[in-house]
């Protein structure tokens, strides 16, 4: 129960100052990199 208090006040603290959209913005670009290379790697395997 604790860890959760302590999460919720740490997403709090971060978001309030933009710290937590960086991160996901950041998450994002990195996953949508690797989603292009697999589609790439698929389109090479599959010709």
């Amino acid at each position: 129960m604790r860890t959760i208090f302590v999460m919720i006040i740490a997403v709090t603290s971060l978001a309030g100052c933009s710290t937590t959209r960086g991160i996901l913005d950041g998450s994002g670009t990195v996953l949508e990199g690797v989603a292009k290379d697999l589609r790439s790697a698929g389109d090479m395997l599959g010709r």
